[in-house]
């Protein structure tokens, strides 16, 4: 008699301390037990659920259904786990709808056949791959602002300006000063757009703190250098993200002091395994001896620092070339 009384208090302790809601149902449907987890979850209380009819927590749209989806699973009961890709919802006694994850378990007790139904609220689970799935389409559209539209939009603008100076008459060049106006503020605009687009939260990604890097450069160049981005840089670990912008910085600030550039691309490809960093320019390039201090010697330290390596060079036709690269 202990041993059996023992055993029950443990089953009780055991159904009482489960995270999830469990219940226990009849062959009709009728609940004959609840858990307290099940009863905050359902917004009613163990008395109230117990005897109720399971349908009663199915959403209207699906509780006409219910009854012979139930006696189906009772003709031929099986085990069912949690996670099988079923979208399933419940209704709480506010009449709110909620995500749900369901495992169906028979059992038999004194001969007659239960279902023991384990009831999961996965709102929070959805709720986080909603944000994760709308964080990623929003970098998604940023990333197709900044290597299509913007890349086109200074393309035309570089064709304009190459013209405008033979341009005849006046007015014509006039026109064509103006539309590139409007083209420089239209990216400044879309950049602005971008940087919102790659703001989550308190925290940016890695790619939009680079885009807005090489923008604010920009001003100080007098042109827009070309981006270039391939590759997760959002995966790549926190040390390395550093290392990677603090690069871009100096080698950035090196052409706008050295360069007397009219033009300069910046590409950064991250492939799983390796990230590499190309600043070039098309300036008056670098003395024969170059001097290994102050930023040439930071760059090459964090390189070295990482187990790369940064090299810096004559860029063809004209200007220099930096490659910065490193194992991630």
């Amino acid at each position: 008699m202990g041993t059996a009384m023992d055993r029950a208090e443990l089953a009780g302790a055991l159904i009482d301390s489960c995270p999830d809601g469990l219940l226990l149902v009849d062959h009709e449907g009728v609940i004959q037990l609840a858990n307290p987890v099940t009863a905050t979850m359902f917004g009613r209380s163990e008395d109230e659920l117990v005897g109720s009819s399971i349908e009663e927590l199915v959403p209207p749209e699906f509780r006409a259904t219910h009854p012979q989806r139930r006696a189906a699973y009772t003709a031929a009961p099986s085990s069912r786990p949690m996670g099988t890709g079923l979208e399933l919802f419940a209704q709480h006694s506010s009449g709110n709808m909620f995500p749900v994850e369901i495992s169906l378990s028979p059992c038999t007790i004194d001969g007659m056949l239960f279902t023991i139904a384990t009831v999961r609220d996965v709102s929070d689970r959805q709720e986080s791959a909603s944000q994760m799935a709308m964080l990623q389409d929003r970098e998604r559209i940023a990333r197709d602002l900044h290597d299509m539209v913007i890349q086109r939009l200074f393309a035309a603008g570089m064709n304009l300006q190459s013209v405008q100076s033979s341009a005849q008459p006046q007015m014509v060049a006039d026109r064509i000063a103006s539309t590139i106006n409007e083209l420089d503020d239209t990216i400044r605009e879309l950049r602005a757009a971008i940087f919102r687009l790659g703001h989550h939260g308190e925290r940016r990604t890695l790619s939009a703190q680079i885009t807005e890097l090489v923008h604010g450069r920009a001003r100080h160049l007098g042109f827009e250098p070309v981006l270039r981005l391939a590759g997760d840089l959002d995966q790549l670990p926190d040390f390395i993200a550093d290392q990677l912008v603090a690069t871009v910085t100096e080698g950035l600030s090196n052409v706008v002091r050295h360069a007397n550039a009219t033009a300069a691309e910046i590409r950064i490809d991250y492939a799983g395994t390796t990230l590499s960093l190309l600043i070039s320019d098309n300036g008056v390039g670098i003395p024969n001896t170059p001097k290994r201090s102050g930023g040439l010697s930071n760059m090459m330290w964090r390189a070295a620092e990482l187990g790369g390596s940064c090299t810096v060079g004559p860029n063809d036709p004209a200007g220099t070339r930096l490659h910065w690269h490193v194992p991630a």
